[in-house]
């Protein structure tokens, strides 16, 4: 496999390892092989693991009832299929990642619509490369290079990174998806990307073109992945519940965007934001934004006054942390500047010329296109000035 020498089988031997291995099927997992086939579109078992009573804890199967491209990986009995994988054409780096809930087959980084199911977990007394255990007449015909296994969930962002090793190492670079297809892991470093955990100022849905989309913008700007976590109207304790339950990206950067639809009941903003950031991983970099307050809720009102004490309750519990984008952007329509709007000064809001117009009306909170660009600068400009 490349210039690297490998383990051809035949179709007629295996080679077995007893006991369980690196207790690695008991609980959630994440596994990588690299490998090629040398049957075609005939079904092949790759490499099977059973328990004690014959079932299936892990596995590989390629052209699954001779259906060519049919590949199908297993966490427990049940298959994780890929119905139409081409990558099995060519070699292969397979990644099976399996979560508490969902396992997902990975075919050289790429993982399409509906190649994932329920796995399900427990102790292996076989693993059997180039075949089954249970069945001596079903091997492999083909190259197994490398099986690497985690007996935990990897992040995103770690899978990418064993899979652009694996890729390098076996000169398979040409054949892989992802951040690492075009630089070396082994002498490029990694990059650290961002996860934005908000509510509709992250998601923007109405804006229909993702590349206006402040999490794309910054993307493009940095060169670096930033995912977009923003769900429209969630209140700050519903973004916090999402981002302390995610094991997706843990290994990166955080944004926090919420507050404008207040706490759930019985939490405060500045509860909800200290409980993310505690969640956090030590030494992570995060950074916080504030609350916008919508042209009905001008300075002077009851909504004005609990969002601007919001916002200063959680500027004065992390002062390096916070960028308070709202008020730059409302001062971007003081005299002189490019969006002058002395009602908006007056009021304290986002003036109308950076809210959205949906054709018949202006938004009287969400911004434009116009103004999620301007603040995705600043962002960017904050992270930049930050070492990040």
């Amino acid at each position: 496999m490349g210039t690297l020498p490998t383990l051809d089988f035949s179709g007629t031997n295996h080679m077995d390892l007893s006991a369980e291995v690196m207790n690695l099927t008991a609980a959630a997992y994440s596994l990588f092989r690299v490998w090629d086939n040398d049957l075609g579109a005939t079904f092949a078992i790759h490499d099977y693991g059973k328990n004690s009573g014959g079932t299936i804890r892990t596995g590989l199967a390629t052209n699954v009832s001779n259906v060519d491209d049919r590949v199908y990986q297993y966490s427990g009995a049940s298959a994780i299929p890929d119905a139409a994988a081409p990558e099995d054409t060519g070699p292969t780096i397979s990644q099976l990642r399996g979560t508490t809930t969902l396992a997902y087959n990975y075919l050289n980084g790429i993982t399409r619509g509906g190649a994932n199911g329920a796995p399900t977990y427990g102790a292996m007394s076989t693993w059997r490369f180039g075949g089954d255990p249970a069945n001596t007449g079903s091997r492999w015909n083909g190259i197994i290079s490398e099986i690497v296994g985690y007996n935990r969930v990897l992040t995103i962002d770690e899978g990418a990174l064993v899979l652009g090793y694996l890729a390098w190492k076996w000169g398979l670079q040409s054949f892989i998806a992802g951040e690492w297809a075009t630089k070396d892991p082994r002498s490029n470093p990694r990059l650290l990307n961002i996860a934005a955990f908000g509510d509709s100022f992250t998601q923007l849905s109405y804006l229909t073109d993702p590349a206006t989309h402040w999490t794309d913008i910054l993307a493009a700007r940095m060169g670096r992945k930033v995912y977009n976590g923003g769900i429209g109207g969630q209140t700050s304790t519903e973004v916090t519940d999402r981002s302390i339950a995610d094991i997706d990206y843990t290994d990166r950067a955080h944004i926090f965007f919420c507050g404008t639809n207040g706490p759930g009941s019985g939490h405060t903003v500045l509860g909800d934001i200290q409980a993310a950031v505690a969640a956090l991983p030590a030494g992570s970099k995060y950074l916080i934004l504030p609350s916008f307050n919508s042209d009905t809720e001008r300075q002077g009102s009851a909504g004005y006054i609990n969002k601007m004490a919001n916002n200063a309750a959680v500027a004065a519990a992390f002062p390096n942390n916070y960028l308070d984008i709202r008020s730059m952007l409302i001062a971007l329509s003081l005299p002189g500047q490019p969006y002058q709007d002395s009602a908006a000064i007056a009021n304290d809001v986002l003036s109308s010329q950076l809210r959205f117009f949906n054709g018949t009306s202006t938004d009287a909170l969400h911004p434009n296109a116009t103004c999620v660009a301007l603040y995705a600068q600043m962002i960017g400009d904050w992270i930049i000035a930050a070492g990040w």
